[in-house]
């Protein structure tokens, strides 16, 4: 994805000078208020007005800032505390971020489920009514994940009209890289964006909702105008890979309304792929632990679909309400609901908890099984393509796995 940001019409920008210094010359650090400014009771009021300056015509400028005079038994590390009880309840903005772009690629070997059934005992009538699956993307010859990204990369910048040059910083969701200390760097390096940088998001069929939300957070801090979001995965020997582009905006133009994200280690044992070691170079030898250690690898993935199922229906929904809330909207807003696709009948659970109709579900699963973190910005790229999500759409997206982590987004369609 490609994020562009632009700073918010003038609202309130709170100076905190540090500790060495004395009055509000000196360095600052400036937070922007998602409302207006709340009024303190007692002596942090006066503090804070004291500290107060302004945004004029979206730049801020705390050397800019006239010296006020501030009374010498004013307590800093008061104040400081006040400021962080206000902002704990406003999130801080400072830029917007739309999306403006889509791409995806996927490996030319399809899988169906009459494939598999000459592999194990199964059927396609019992594979699609369990998830909804017939068919699933494999990597085959000498295809790459890397190569993957790439073209859906260069596919998302295409539409989005921005130059790879122009790309600040490129976040790759992924949990199955080509290099285990990651693949963004190569990425960014092979679409051309020689003015970024990279690093990789872990967290499996999360990781794109976790990326995109992150890329919103660079963009409101300031320095980072454009940002690529891929979400990929190859679990089980296949891979779908998808991008999108962000572009930079002003505040009132956010395009991110309201998100949640959530996990919980404790689910851990419902999901998993955990490292194991498999031979040993030196054997112990009277007691004493072999050197070098052994050989590591991942066992298979684990997972318990029962309980997998009972988080995802309870959990998902919850989710998506918290966003909703955050973002002002009721469910009655939502134009699309696009989930990570990983069983139909969980897709069709949270539909129903959310009484949202079936015509406004976005799912691919059918084609491509799961994708893990490529599943949602895949599904979205392809409505996009086919004109079903339009300009102005309000989309709510979820997504959930492995961790366990979940999270949530409601986001506009440019």
């Amino acid at each position: 994805m490609v994020a562009a940001s632009g700073l918010a019409p003038p609202r309130l920008a709170v100076s905190c000078p540090r500790a060495a210094g004395r009055g509000c010359g000196g360095h600052h650090r400036v937070g922007f208020l998602r409302s207006a400014p709340v009024a303190l009771a007692g002596p942090a009021a006066a503090q804070l007005r004291c500290c107060a300056s302004t945004v004029d015509d979206g730049v801020v400028s705390a050397a800019a800032a006239p010296k006020p005079r501030l009374p010498r038994s004013l307590n800093y590390f008061r104040l400081w505390n006040e400021l962080i009880k206000l902002m704990g309840t406003c999130r801080v903005v400072g830029m917007g971020s739309k999306l403006i772009g889509c791409g995806s690629a996927t490996p030319s070997l399809s899988v169906s489920n009459d494939d598999l059934s000459k592999i194990v005992e199964t059927s396609d009538e019992w594979i699609a009514a369990r998830t909804g699956i017939r068919n699933r993307r494999v990597l085959s010859g000498n295809e790459t994940l890397r190569e993957l990204s790439v073209q859906a990369a260069k596919k998302a910048l295409e539409m989005a009209q921005v130059n790879a040059d122009d790309v600040d910083l490129v976040l790759l969701c992924t949990s199955t890289p080509d290099d285990l200390f990651g693949g963004a760097a190569q990425v960014l390096a092979e679409v051309g964006c020689a003015n970024a940088f990279g690093f990789d998001i872990t967290a499996a069929c999360s990781g794109f909702i976790i990326g995109l939300i992150t890329a919103t957070r660079f963009i409101k801090g300031g320095g980072i105008r454009n940002i690529l979001v891929i979400g990929a995965d190859a679990l089980s020997q296949f891979v779908d890979w998808t991008d999108r582009v962000f572009q930079a905006c002003s505040a009132d133009e956010d395009g991110l309304l309201g998100f949640c994200v959530q996990s919980d280690g404790n689910g851990q044992k419902h999901l998993n792929c955990v490292s194991s070691h498999v031979g040993s170079i030196l054997s112990k030898t009277n007691g004493v632990p072999s050197f070098p250690p052994k050989k590591a690898t991942f066992s298979n993935i684990e997972m318990n679909g029962k309980e997998v199922f009972r988080f995802a229906v309870r959990c998902v929904p919850q989710s998506i309400e918290k966003a909703l809330e955050e973002a002002g909207l009721p469910a009655s807003s939502i134009d699309w609901l696009l989930l990570h696709q990983a069983n139909q009948r969980i897709i069709d659970a949270a539909a129903s908890r959310l009484d949202i109709p079936s015509d406004k579900v976005i799912s691919n699963l059918a084609n491509y099984g799961n994708t893990s973190a490529a599943s949602i910005p895949l599904a979205l790229d392809e409505a996009v393509r086919a004109g079903k999500v339009k300009a102005g759409d309000v989309i709510a997206a979820s997504g959930f796995g492995a961790g366990l982590t979940w999270g949530s987004a409601i986001v506009k369609w440019c």
